[in-house]
């Protein structure tokens, strides 16, 4: 059986295309809106933000049944149907004067996003990539990071040139686009169907995996996946900082323009350390990565508490995107060694649901801590806490047996 050839790294690229278009364009570039439509509507940006709320919330939920649709109907099928959903809505958008409908097509919006996003890009790719797996995982995941950032600032030029009803037609077409090679492509979403071997695993290790996977036994209430569960929610908690950095800078005496470059800065970490810890994870395994990852963390988080300088603050926003990189590459690997293939689908699933409603939670909560202390300190402090917390917790997940 084949184990190697270029085809694994079409259905890769394939897969760069599924995370470019359900997390880069849909999470990643909605806020280029925030103020042109609600001006155009007459609306607080508050209130239309309201629908970028609610296609995250959408999304929560939606993840928890993405697995259920998988047994149901066919992978790219389920893709289809997703990404039909989202470019619709989003084109819609471009038709909407209300904000009622806004709040409609960003729920409609944020369902489409959930069945062609992360679970099923991590899924192909599992099933596709065994040998450097970690690099594979981290350069899809990637994309969405790259996309926002390369996309972000043409949809704000186009908004200015073209008016933001057309953007959004533009937007909704690109949506699409970006998941054809993936709809094209010619593969199944296993490659044993094809009479082929995941990506350079040699046939001796197809039974011992596959016996592994059948060992591994898995429930929502097994203190295994409780544990890991709350290490998901606190890393994802952390990320809710990132937003804050132009009002961090202002309280600490700095400009707007310097809260901007440290927001371009976590960005380009988000993307730097994406790939650093999928190449980590291959060479030391994703416990260890992850670890590195938390510390590089921790020392920004000391750094904004220490040092006040321009350089420094842009030197530990950097830094600081490290934390996308456990949140978006590192808990789908860990989810995989801790639970098993078999049960990777709904134990991330679950995973992510909690993931969501973390950030969700954490940005509101950040924003009042702010507004009681005045200062940024105290949740520096906390995010510090979470760091040796979490570093702790993994500790114990990793030496628990699985029951």
């Amino acid at each position: 059986m084949k184990n190697k050839g270029i085809k694994y790294w079409l259905v890769l690229l394939s897969c760069c295309g599924l995370s470019a278009s359900s997390v880069g364009i849909v999470m990643n570039t909605i806020g280029v809106f925030y103020t042109p439509v609600s001006t155009a509507l007459g609306v607080s940006q508050g209130t239309f933000t309201l629908h970028a709320t609610f296609c995250i919330l959408a999304t929560a939920f939606t993840v928890l049944i993405v697995p259920h649709i998988m047994k149901k109907i066919p992978l790219k099928l389920m893709v289809l149907i997703g990404v039909s959903l989202t470019s619709l809505a989003t084109f819609a958008m471009g038709l909407s004067h209300h904000i009622v409908l806004f709040y409609i097509l960003g729920i409609i919006r944020g369902i489409g996003a959930a069945m062609y996003g992360v679970i099923p890009v991590t899924i192909v790719i599992n099933n596709w990539i065994y040998k450097q797996n970690g690099l594979a995982t981290s350069i899809a995941l990637c994309f969405s990071g790259v996309a926002g950032a390369i996309l972000s600032p043409i949809f704000s030029s186009l908004i200015e040139s073209v008016g933001w009803e057309y953007t959004y037609f533009i937007v909704g077409i690109i949506s699409f686009t970006l998941v054809l090679p993936f709809l094209l492509l010619p593969f199944k979403e296993k490659p044993e169907d094809e009479n082929r071997l995941p990506y350079m695993m040699d046939e001796s290790l197809v039974n011992q995996i596959q016996f592994e996977n059948e060992e591994v036994h898995f429930n929502l209430f097994q203190l295994k996946f409780i544990l890991f569960f709350i290490v998901g929610i606190l890393l994802n908690a952390v990320t809710g900082m990132g937003s804050h950095f132009p009002t961090y800078a202002l309280s600490i005496g700095f400009d707007a323009t310097l809260g901007s470059l440290m927001l371009s800065a976590t960005m380009v970490g988000n993307i730097g350390f994406k790939f650093v810890i999928g190449v980590l994870s291959d060479m030391f395994g994703i416990v260890k990565a992850v670890y590195m990852m938390i510390i590089i963390n921790i020392i920004s988080l000391l750094m904004f508490i220490f040092l006040k300088n321009e350089i420094a603050l842009l030197v530990a926003s950097f830094l600081f995107g490290s934390i996308y990189s456990i949140t978006a590459v590192g808990i789908a690997i860990m989810t995989r060694k801790f639970f098993g293939e078999l049960n990777y689908s709904s134990a991330y699933a679950n995973i992510q649901f909690g993931c969501n409603f973390g950030v969700a939670f954490a940005v509101s909560l950040i924003g009042f801590i702010y507004d009681f202390t005045t200062s940024y300190i105290m949740i520096l402090i906390i995010a510090l806490i979470i760091g040796v917390i979490t570093i702790g917790l993994l500790n114990i997940i990793q030496k628990m047996k699985t029951v």
